[in-house]
């Protein structure tokens, strides 16, 4: 990696940390400068504004979950249930880590951007998430009558509504535990009686 490339990697990892605890609007170009030890010339050099960082944290954070979940769907050492239980896993961990604020932000600073995000929620994640579902579903260990998307919506929106640190001081359970039982209710509301089965057989 050239110094350059080095540079703009440090640059897109502090934004992004900052970014996603605190949203894009209140985070200053002032404020990654001095986190970095960079100044706002080389900072500028590498980024034409805040707006373009956020671009490039968006697109980062897209590439990782796309490989994540490509690494899940091709893994031939799991089945199709294992498959789906860890990728409610592995989205509801990425999903955790966007604050309210940052997702309001790109909302009404970054409609593109946001729409872009739908766009590979719909193409990447419910495209693959239906094939498990629609494979689980065929050999009869999920429910017929499971509307794909809904569900992944369902959870999606449980995750960001429970994990966060305003609600999390207000009940006695930590993030992992809340997150565990997401999972439970969620992933075992869609077996057949024959998978849940099959789930008590492996435990």
């Amino acid at each position: 990696m050239s110094h350059s490339s080095e540079i703009e990697q440090r640059i897109i990892e502090s934004a992004r940390e900052r970014f996603l605890k605190l949203g894009f609007n209140r985070v200053t170009m002032d404020e990654l400068c001095q986190e970095l030890g960079i100044s706002k010339k080389t900072l500028y050099q590498h980024f034409r504004s805040k707006a373009q960082i956020l671009e490039a944290v968006v697109n980062s954070l897209m590439k990782e979950t796309e490989f994540g979940v490509r690494e899940l769907i091709m893994d031939s050492g799991l089945d199709f249930q294992e498959k789906l239980k860890r990728l409610l896993t592995f989205m509801g961990m990425r999903i955790a880590k966007l604050s309210p604020e940052f997702i309001m932000d790109l909302r009404k600073s970054a409609p593109d951007l946001w729409r872009r995000i739908d766009q590979f929620r719909r193409e990447k994640i419910l495209v693959n998430f239906g094939r498990l579902l629609a494979e689980g579903i065929k050999k009869g260990v999920f429910r017929k009558d499971i509307d794909r998307e809904l569900l992944l919506m369902m959870f999606i929106s449980l995750v960001q509504n429970l994990i966060n640190p305003e609600v999390l001081s207000q009940i006695s359970f930590s993030a992992v535990e809340v997150f565990d039982g997401i999972i439970k209710v969620i992933f075992e509301g869609v077996l057949t009686e024959q998978g849940r089965l099959k789930t008590i057989k492996r435990r």
